[in-house]
């Protein structure tokens, strides 16, 4: 049997629509169209020979394989954005002082800075979490290099 593989982009795109609610933000976000990003989960969709995502109302759900790819998605552009930060020589080093709100720290904080250590073992991560105005104040103070805020 031929050597098989994913279609890192087409992943992307299906991943990013999934994390921001739909296929209009991730082809913003993506600096492509709505449907092209359409076209890319189709691609995806066929290589699985099964459908990915149903739309639900004005959002999408996923089947039983679209959860299984969304877990192994997020796994295998993690890895490769990790070896291309390694290949490109993007070694930080020192501290970073960041700031994030409430709620992204617990829902997107835990695995964005696992990956980021990963990425650059010797920059030391000094992380607050408050409110977006207390992060600010922070910021225009100078004791915060970075706020992630809404």
């Amino acid at each position: 049997m031929a050597a098989r593989s994913l279609d890192l982009d087409a992943l992307r795109a299906f991943v990013t629509a999934q994390d921001l609610g739909g296929f209009n933000r991730a082809a913003m976000t993506l600096n492509r169209s709505q449907s092209a990003v359409s076209q890319q989960l189709r691609k995806l969709e066929e290589h699985a020979g099964q459908a990915l995502v149903r739309r639900d109302g004005r959002s999408l759900a996923l089947p039983p394989a679209g959860e299984t790819l969304l877990a192994y998605g997020r796994r295998l552009l993690s890895l490769n954005d990790e070896a291309l930060t390694a290949l490109q020589g993007h070694a930080l080093a020192g501290q970073v002082r960041f700031g994030v709100v409430g709620d992204l720290a617990e829902s997107w904080l835990p695995d964005t800075l696992a990956q980021f250590r990963r990425a650059h073992p010797r920059a030391q991560l000094e992380v607050l979490v408050d409110r977006a105005s207390t992060l600010f104040d922070a910021l225009d103070r100078g004791t915060l290099d970075l706020v992630l805020a809404f």
